[in-house]
């Protein structure tokens, strides 16, 4: 019994993001984003929260391979599932995701249950009299950094979480 609690007890918090190939019917998104989670729920996971696929531009042209030939996407419909699983179990999502003709692309992060939704804040004004406001400006970067494709997926594949 103490060999289960001690498994029970190294559950981590995980989220899923992905992008569903835009060619792929709306009226097949609900049972793609089911068969995810079910992936996740059959290895004993427990989702906590998901957003549902949306069509979006991507930020940069992603090749992939589609049946015989390379295709190229431009936008794509992402999603993402936030759960909790026994770590030994991602390395099966990410084979299943890997394998799965429909997924563009995805990322597994490890993360926190609580709910980490960032909102900009408003600008502030700030009264100096009474005729007299002064705008405080939002943070501007000053400097544009260009950053390669390849960069971009080196970075992501650190992010990546490897079991083993």
């Amino acid at each position: 019994m103490k060999e289960k609690d001690e498994m029970l007890d190294d559950v981590q918090v995980y989220e899923v993001g992905f992008h569903i190939l835009p060619t792929v019917p709306e009226e097949k998104l609900p049972e793609l984003v089911l068969k995810i989670k079910d992936s996740i729920t059959q290895n004993g996971g427990e989702i906590i929260s998901d957003d549902f696929p949306k069509m979006r531009v991507l930020a940069y042209e992603i090749k992939k391979r589609v049946e015989t030939k390379y295709s190229t996407f431009n936008k794509a419909y992402f999603g993402w599932v936030k759960f909790e699983i026994l770590p030994v179990f991602v390395a099966k999502l990410k084979t299943e995701m890997e394998t799965n003709p429909d997924v563009l692309r995805f990322i597994i992060i490890k993360t926190v249950r609580e709910n980490t939704m960032h909102s900009p804040k408003a600008p502030m004004v700030m009264k100096t009299g009474a005729t007299e406001e002064v705008k405080i400006p939002e943070f501007v970067p000053t400097e544009k950094v260009e950053i390669s494709e390849a960069d971009i997926d080196k970075s992501i594949d650190e992010l990546l979480i490897n079991e083993n």
